[in-house]
């Protein structure tokens, strides 16, 4: 499986497994134990900014829109890590994960 194809749910679980958080799938959402007694939450770093914006200011990605015409946003880390994404934050998830795994991943789930 390509990391640069991975969108939605799918991306959202593997930049939970670079970090190191449990996830786990109730009524169809992908949710986390965020501790300290509060219930389940939804784990959408590629949608809510409060979980994927810690991670490109960690990570210091850079973000550019339109590289070389794609007309979407491009996320790169230094050395050489890039990708593309429909939004800054899908971008900047598929980058983090092929960081951490690399551009092939297992096929597990």
């Amino acid at each position: 499986m390509q990391a640069a194809q991975l969108s939605g749910d799918q991306l959202d679980f593997w930049v939970a497994k670079a970090r190191g958080i449990p996830v786990f799938r109730q009524d169809g959402a992908l949710l986390y134990n965020p501790g300290h007694n509060l219930p389940p939450r939804k784990w959408n770093p590629t949608r809510y900014w409060s979980q994927g914006g810690p991670i490109i200011e960690e990570q210091k990605i850079d973000l550019n829109w339109d590289t070389e015409g794609t007309l979407e946003w491009s996320a790169s880390i230094d050395p050489d890590i890039l990708a593309h994404g429909s939004s800054v934050l899908e971008a900047s998830m598929r980058a983090y994960v092929i960081s951490v795994f690399g551009a092939e991943l297992p096929e597990e789930e």
